[in-house]
């Protein structure tokens, strides 16, 4: 005979009682302790706000469930008491990456809740984490104060990253024959976990929204495309998401490199018993120990894919994600989409900060220009764009015509960076993003396009004991709009802080209705009206629409890059 675990009568009280109070449609607050389907999880009191940290939303992927897709969580009684968030999944990019977070964990299928203190039920945000899908984590953004202050739920969410996340060895297909898209998965599997228990919450399963920022934009796009996500979400917000829409790779393709990654690691090790180079198991790779996933795998993983995106698997995704769209077969939303001024800043002061640190003895001084990029190397950092972003233009033609250094100010120092992060920009990000846009307008989904250009913001990265450091000034670069949804540091003066408020406001305003407009803030005209929305300190220029044509024509989406399509 097998005994069934029997949950305290409390628990199961509690259980009906809040059920029954969500289904009536009355007023919903966050409790003191929110029972889940799964067991209780205490709040920690944040003023307006409560929090109630690492909740498992599926079983640790470890051992036999590595490379599986999520399955679900053991049930607890005692209530969860989290202070804080949970340890990030496994960070695969390079050792120096400033996104990197510490003390990751295979064990790491968590989310937090954030919810106001007021009566809801309040609309839901469920915010997925950017990174490169190598690093990166939900405890980054556990303050979601500015959206939770003005009447939302927040939920962060951890997925599986880099080689844990994306690897699809043919050993590990599943039984209808798909392989890879992991952490895809696992954020599907976070959104049904939403759809069941956010009502505990004070939260409306029935208005949902979800939004991104890079990895997390291109994984909201993925969620828009893949048939396993449809009615989970009704909303959705993709920031800087549209890099990757002409680089996914087939299931062949993944196989193939997963492979050869796959027999590196294990020639590597030279002594793993029942692990042939020329049979290799999934119950091998399963068992590779801690050490040799973080090392030799993740090392492995990146050096042959470095910038993964979700493939096409037969599953999460039957097509590329522009396939999707174009027949039509993606699922239907409001969306807001939208980009960064100068994106590639980012990537660029990067390079910049990581030659400074690696010099012995560090060089800290921003005057010394040194570590910035060279004239002479224009060309050919533009030649090995062209080539590795397969964008269809010759090298040769976009240094010498269509990004000559000439056009990027008169200082020769900073005219290759300025000059690399316009071409980059542009390709890359804006005119993708413009395409994604017109797109959706044309399927009949309300949308509104955005582009953050405040050249003040705080960067994200280079701050170090208060100063910086760096040649290469930011602006608005990749991630720089993160801090005005998220409290990330101190806005330093009123301009940025009523640009924050505004912001927040446009998010919070569409998560609730399906339309940024209300609460007082600039009117933001549909993308369906010719225009994207500025958004952007009073002092230069302010919140405030932009022509759609205009916006092109600055990142040259009519001219050189009218090839990209989506």
């Amino acid at each position: 005979m097998t005994l069934r675990k029997i949950r305290p009568l409390s628990f199961a009280l509690a259980s009906v009682t809040l059920a029954a109070c969500a289904s009536m449609g009355g007023a919903a607050f966050a409790p003191d302790t929110a029972v889940t389907a799964s067991g209780p999880v205490s709040a920690v009191p944040r003023g307006a706000m409560k929090s109630y940290f690492a909740i498992p939303y599926a079983a640790p992927p470890l051992g036999d469930l590595r490379w599986r897709a999520p399955q679900p969580v053991a049930s607890w009684s005692a209530p969860l008491a989290n202070t804080k968030s949970a340890a990030s999944c496994l960070q695969t990019g390079e050792k120096d990456n400033p996104f990197r977070v510490n003390g990751d964990s295979e064990d790491c299928l968590y989310l937090d809740v954030h919810a106001p203190t007021g009566a809801g039920p309040f609309p839901v945000m469920v915010w997925i984490h950017g990174g490169a899908f190598n690093t990166g984590a939900a405890s980054v953004y556990a303050d979601p104060t500015p959206l939770v202050a003005k009447g939302v739920i927040v939920v962060g969410i951890n997925y599986r990253l880099g080689a844990m996340g994306f690897l699809g060895h043919p050993a590990l297909r599943d039984a209808d024959g798909s392989v890879g898209n992991y952490g895809i998965m696992d954020q599907q599997a976070a959104l049904r976990w939403v759809e069941a228990n956010i009502a505990q919450f004070g939260g409306d399963p029935k208005n949902v929204t979800i939004f991104g920022e890079s990895a997390g934009g291109f994984s909201v796009m993925t969620h828009l495309a893949s048939p396993l996500s449809a009615g989970l979400f009704d909303k959705a917000i993709i920031q800087s998401g549209a890099y990757g829409v002409s680089s996914q790779l087939t299931q062949a393709e993944l196989e193939k490199k997963s492979v050869a990654i796959a027999e590196k690691v294990i020639l590597t090790a030279s002594n793993l018993p029942g692990c042939p180079v020329d049979a290799v198991t999934a119950a091998c790779l399963r068992g590779l120990s801690d050490a040799l996933v973080r090392n030799q795998l993740a090392t492995a993983f990146a050096a042959s894919i470095s910038n993964p995106v979700p493939s096409v698997d037969g599953k999460v995704l039957p097509a590329t994600i522009k396939d999707t769209f174009a027949a039509g077969r993606n699922n239907k939303a409001p969306v807001i989409n939208g980009s960064n001024q100068d994106e590639f800043a980012l990537f660029f002061a990067l390079a910049e900060l990581s030659a400074r640190t690696r010099a012995s003895p560090p060089n800290l001084d921003p005057t010394d220009k040194r570590y910035l990029m060279k004239t002479a190397a224009y060309p050919m950092t533009v030649n090995a764009l062209a080539a590795g972003g397969g964008l269809g233009v010759p090298g040769s033609q976009l240094s010498a015509t269509h990004y000559p250094l000439a056009s990027y100010g008169t200082n020769t120092d900073l005219q290759a960076s300025l000059a690399a992060t316009a071409l980059a920009t542009d390709a890359t990000f804006s005119c993708n993003g413009l395409n994604v846009s017109s797109r959706i307008k044309t399927q009949g989904s309300p949308t509104w396009m955005y582009e953050f250009r405040d050249q003040t913001a705080i960067p994200i990265i280079g701050i170090i004991d208060g100063k910086y450091p760096l040649s290469l000034q930011q602006g608005a670069a990749h991630a720089a709009e993160l801090p005005y949804l998220f409290n990330m540091h101190d806005m330093q003066n009123d301009e940025r802080t009523t640009l924050q408020t505004t912001m927040s406001h446009y998010w919070v305003n569409f998560a609730r209705t399906g339309n940024p407009n209300g609460n007082g803030v600039p009117a933001w005209g549909e993308f369906a009206s010719g225009t994207v929305q500025k958004l952007d300190v009073a002092s230069d220029g302010g919140v405030a629409p932009m022509p759609a044509w205009k916006f092109a024509a600055e990142h040259k989406c009519d001219g050189v890059w009218k090839e990209l399509t989506f």
